[in-house]
């Protein structure tokens, strides 16, 4: 579930096993507009692990940003990173990519109003065999939403996808407040009430005056076999 100005675009991951075609794949991806030159030459600097999730996530977000109604983007502009290594935007929007192996997601919305930054994240939906792992519980969640594990049989598929909605929105928030505090966040500097999927409540435990400012709001949803999250930070 996005904010109804949200655009969310999805690409499956490409796969390309040989490194020797690279080139060819990305030459490609620009002739047919579906990349940036300078987001190829982004593209091939990095790690060959990287380039595959990299490139979906870009192709995904240049999509979305295409099918933003009511803003104007001009030229063929390229979506670079900042220093923090989020996508370099045009000021008139914000947005946010995330990826699997498989899969990537953007999301892209009208920086209007209040909004600032936008955070996405994408977690796979547990199955049995993520009963045999350790949970990452006590890792991520604070005492007040490990007290909420109680309401679900212990051990089961509805308790570990209730971690893991946890999860995937306290990463969304921290995308969405990294421009403010530019620096790692602690799991349980993020406290989630789940009540309703539509409203999720978040509150910071950040030492920063900036984050004092800002309020998060934030939604989850399942598509197929993936969790979806995303987060929106504003200024109050």
């Amino acid at each position: 579930m996005l904010r109804s100005s949200a655009v969310l675009s999805r690409r499956a991951v490409p796969d390309v096993p040989d490194l020797a075609n690279w080139d060819e794949f990305l030459d490609a991806q620009v002739g047919a507009g579906a990349l940036h030159p300078l987001e190829a030459s982004l593209a091939r600097s990095l790690p060959a692990a990287r380039r595959a999730t990299f490139v979906a996530g870009r192709v995904a977000l240049r999509d979305a940003m295409a099918q933003l109604a009511d803003v104007p983007l001009t030229g063929n502009t390229p979506v670079l990173r900042t220093h923090r290594g989020a996508p370099l935007l045009p000021p008139q929007i914000t947005g946010s990519v995330t990826h699997k192996s498989t899969l990537a997601m953007a999301a892209v919305a009208p920086r209007q109003g209040t909004l600032q930054h936008v955070g996405l994240d994408l977690e796979h939906r547990p199955t049995e065999a993520d009963l045999q792992r350790p949970s990452v519980a006590r890792k991520i969640l604070t005492a007040r939403e490990f007290a909420t594990l109680e309401q679900f049989e212990d051990a089961s598929l509805a308790q570990r996808e209730h971690v893991l909605v946890h999860f995937a929105l306290k990463e969304a928030v921290y995308k969405a407040i990294d421009p403010f505090v530019e620096r790692y966040v602690r799991f349980t500097e993020v406290e989630l009430n789940l009540s309703d999927a539509s409203d999720v409540q978040v509150t910071l435990h950040l030492p920063e005056p900036a984050v004092s400012a800002v309020r998060v709001e934030a939604h989850w949803h399942t598509d197929g076999d993936w969790i979806v999250a995303a987060a929106y930070s504003h200024l109050r």
